[in-house]
């Protein structure tokens, strides 16, 4: 079983695993738009018996150690 919290890839797609519920609690024709609103998610996975309720992770700009960032820090006299 994947944990919630995790981060997993996913057509070309970096996700976030919000929940994840065994299928046998769920009804067998559950409707997955009112189980993605519930979870707050927007994909749905299947694996291994477990619904994963996931979020996609948009894009954003990763800063590297070796990027470099300063502070300019103003004091009083």
């Amino acid at each position: 079983m994947l944990q919630v919290g995790h981060y997993i890839d996913f057509n070309d797609s970096k996700l976030i695993i919000k929940r994840a519920i065994r299928l046998e609690h769920l009804k067998p024709d559950f409707d997955t738009n009112i189980m993605k609103q519930w979870s707050r998610s927007d994909t749905l996975l299947k694996k291994n018996g477990w619904l994963y309720c996931c979020e996609t992770i948009q894009d954003a700009i990763i800063f590297k150690p070796e990027d470099d960032i300063q502070l300019k820090l103003d004091f009083p006299e």
